[in-house]
């Protein structure tokens, strides 16, 4: 049969052999209870004789009848199927197990003359029925697994490829911004403009000197979060106060790289749209397998936040790189922001 091969394949005879194994040893156990070592030898020889009308049984409802009918709708031929593979197999176990387990190992074990009444034929295929039920049973939460596995490998495929979309446009969003702030330094503090653009030409070249790897320490990206939060406060000194606080030893942690510094960016944006005194503050706090990350904007009046999805990244990015180890939170209010991360190690 054509379908025996293209579901029961080398890779598969393991688990398959694995489950018949277990249902010989836990049904001679079950059976043999109690009983002595003369009826666990009677069991075991009836389960390992048996095994054949089982599995064949098994494997023509699993593997032929219910594809050929149930997944078709045919649920009336799958009924008849299944009372017809009843009746058969279970007079062909009863057939066998009295005649090769019961009789040659004692007249007293025998079957009666009439075992093969409609009573014996329906128990006993009952009987057979709960074995295809636990094999059909664990089939459909291997394959529910299996499902659940290719669904995730699918969505980290995606969160993959956003990410990477997202990362690929973070340099150039980076390099508008700061000629933004090259052209209002120009306009509004042309003494800036050397020592900005020098500033600006050492962080891009920290910048992209990083971001080949895929994991850094996390040292390297406070080194440039400070970077970038100083040529900032150099162009826009007149009424932007910002800092960076450091606490704890940063040294064996390691962060994907840029996790942070797209917020970073985003603070900024929001500083250059205000012309009220704006503040920012960075904490980054490393404890026993704990990091902390938090981002705090205020002003005297309303901010306006430009538009952007970087704390839904940042969210993705925790997701993806530390799932169920992070927490994460947002306060917004009229003149305030807060973001804050906890990464658990």
């Amino acid at each position: 049969m054509k379908w025996v091969p293209n579901h029961i394949g080398k890779q598969r005879i393991l688990l398959h052999t694995g489950f018949w194994l277990a249902w010989i040893i836990s049904f001679t156990l079950l059976q043999s209870l109690g009983l002595g070592k003369e009826m666990f030898c009677l069991w075991f020889r009836y389960y390992i004789i048996t095994l054949p009308v089982f599995v064949v049984h098994t494997y023509l409802i699993a593997y032929w009848l219910i594809p050929l009918t149930f997944y078709k709708n045919r649920y009336g031929l799958l009924t008849t199927g299944i009372f017809v593979f009843l009746v058969l197999f279970s007079v062909i176990e009863l057939v066998v197990s009295n005649e090769l387990v019961f009789k040659p190992f004692g007249k007293n074990y025998a079957l009666g003359t009439d075992y093969l009444n409609l009573k014996n034929i329906l128990i006993s295929g009952l009987g057979n029925h709960y074995i295809i039920l636990v094999f059909l049973a664990i089939k459909v939460g291997k394959a529910w697994h299996e499902t659940q596995n290719m669904k995730n490998a699918e969505q980290r495929l995606n969160e993959e490829a956003e990410m990477e979309i997202y990362y690929y446009q973070h340099q150039p969003r980076l390099m508008l911004h700061l000629m933004d702030v090259l052209q209002d330094t120009i306009s509004k503090s042309p003494q800036k403009v050397p020592e900005l653009i020098i500033r600006i030409s050492n962080f891009f070249n920290q910048f992209l000197n990083e971001n080949h790897a895929d994991w850094r320490p996390l040292l390297a990206e406070t080194d440039l979060m400070e970077s970038f939060l100083s040529l900032n406060k150099l162009a826009m000194s007149n009424h932007l106060k910002a800092e960076i606080k450091l606490k704890g030893n940063l040294k064996p942690f390691v962060i994907p790289p840029f996790l942070f510094l797209p917020v970073l960016e985003f603070a900024m944006k929001t500083g250059k749209k205000c012309n009220d005194l704006f503040e920012c503050t960075v904490f980054v706090t490393a404890e026993n397998r704990k990091l902390y990350f938090a981002v705090e904007l205020w002003s005297e009046n309303k901010l306006e936040f430009p538009e952007s999805h970087d704390s839904e990244m940042l969210r993705l990015m925790l997701q993806h790189y530390f799932p169920g180890k992070f927490r994460f939170t947002e306060e917004t209010e009229e003149n305030f922001r807060m973001l804050q991360v906890e990464i658990f190690y």
